[in-house]
């Protein structure tokens, strides 16, 4: 019987506005002629990437599994800390039951894995503060991916590429995606696993910065298909084992033109105090979650509270919805806020203090793309392509990223604990005498 390996890939704001494009190239072209994929694949609410990850690897919603947001909820923080750490998953995650199943996992720059237990691992992570490249900040780089990843894995991969420690630590792109599917490859050749994972992000900081139609995405997106290439040609060549490949996005971008400060709105209800730009106190605050907001009420008599901001916000010119908890207490968000948000097409929201910010606390964007929304607008989709020898040549009308772990446990043989997903067995091929 033959071995079988997963390989799992996230291209970050990989859209089903790309389709086209993408059609053009021809890996990825070929895939849709050979293996299985989905163009309207639903993202989690917020579709943002650290909990979206968390949603891939656990088959569950944000409110499920825990990780709500990309940062910690710390409303005086100056720097906010992102949402690095495994620990903080409240479900199990694929190398919790890889390792019940004795599979080794090799994860690179996969979000919310620092800390998990795997053969191989170089999470995604760097040192909070400010990012400033020098000695100091190389070896605190050094040290978190040490402590939080495998260290002999993690110092090799960082080091095989003069360019990529600095890369990493700074996000810059495009060099940091160039060398991590350059090592993805070096690492997928030269150790022993059953599952390998890699997330990239360079579409995304694309898109953010240039728009979801900018030459410098179809720049990535050709990339990406050259990677996929190499991958499809390294499954080739591994005899005894049948190798699959599932490359995937975790959410989509809209374009913007206006950001909404919201906790200056609240500030001018009198529900914020700021001094010399910086948050003293609050009776209520709005934590960003870009194309939606959380609002967290403190004390008690709230609904007056409530109330107020409610009316302020329903009124103001880049809100879509104001929902309180029986609106969006299944939408699979943070049940521990009072209010959310959902941003208008053309604006987010921001948490931070803006003083040019006008009444309704909006000012133009800095930014040409974001994400956030809910996952079912129109062309607000990420897409999903499988090849190998166990993949059925299949067209996948709809699914969501909350069934990528039932779906590749179910071709592994792993039992999951209950998830929010559904195994999409017509992904693969029906085994002689098995069971699906």
């Amino acid at each position: 019987m033959k071995k079988k390996k997963l390989i799992l890939v996230s291209f970050d704001a990989l859209s089903c506005t790309d389709l086209e494009y993408v059609k053009t190239l021809p890996h990825f072209s070929r895939i849709m002629k050979e293996g299985a994929y989905c163009t309207h694949v639903h993202s989690v609410y917020p579709s943002l990437t650290f909990p979206s990850h968390a949603s891939i690897a656990t088959g569950c919603h944000p409110s499920s599994h825990g990780i709500v947001n990309n940062y910690l909820l710390e409303p005086f923080a100056r720097i906010h800390k992102w949402n690095f750490y495994a620990s903080s998953l409240k479900r199990r995650a694929i190398w919790d039951y890889a390792a019940e199943n004795g599979k080794r996992v090799m994860s690179m720059s996969w979000p919310v894995s620092a800390g998990a237990k795997m053969a191989y691992s170089m999470p995604e992570m760097s040192p909070v503060k400010p990012k400033i490249w020098n000695m100091d900040s190389f070896m605190s780089q050094m040290k978190v991916l040490c402590k939080y990843g495998t260290p002999r894995f993690a110092m090799r991969t960082l080091l095989s590429d003069r360019e990529l420690p600095k890369a990493w630590f700074l996000g810059k792109q495009p060099n940091l995606d160039m060398s991590m599917m350059d090592r993805f490859m070096d690492a997928v050749n030269r150790y022993d696993f059953d599952i390998a994972m890699l997330h990239i992000y360079g579409l995304d900081d694309a898109k953010h910065t240039y728009g979801i139609y900018s030459r410098k995405c179809q720049y990535y997106l050709k990339e990406y298909d050259r990677f996929v290439g190499q991958l499809m040609d390294y499954a080739k060549q591994c005899s005894g084992q049948d190798v699959t490949l599932l490359f995937t996005g975790d959410h989509s971008q809209k374009q913007v033109s206006y950001a909404i400060h919201g906790n200056m709105v609240l500030e001018r209800l009198g529900y914020c105090t700021y001094e010399n730009h910086r948050l003293t106190g609050y009776r209520a605050y709005l934590d960003s979650g870009d194309g939606m907001a959380y609002i967290y009420i403190k004390g008690v008599d709230r609904e007056e509270v409530i109330a107020r901001i409610k009316e302020a916000f329903a009124a103001n010119r880049g809100v879509r919805r104001v929902m309180e908890k029986k609106d969006f207490e299944n939408l699979g968000c943070d049940k521990e806020a009072d209010l959310v948000l959902e941003a208008r097409d053309g604006y987010y929201f921001e948490s931070g203090y803006e003083e040019a910010a006008d009444e309704e606390g909006i000012v133009d964007s800095h930014y040409q793309g974001v994400h956030g929304y809910l996952p079912d607008g129109a062309d607000y989709q990420t897409m999903m392509f499988a090849w190998g020898e166990d993949v059925a040549p299949v067209r996948v009308e709809t699914m969501g990223i909350i069934d990528i772990l039932p779906s590749v446990c179910h071709l592994l043989d792993m039992k999951t604990d209950p998830v929010d997903g559904t195994a999409r067995t017509q992904l693969w091929k029906k085994r002689t005498g098995g069971d699906f």
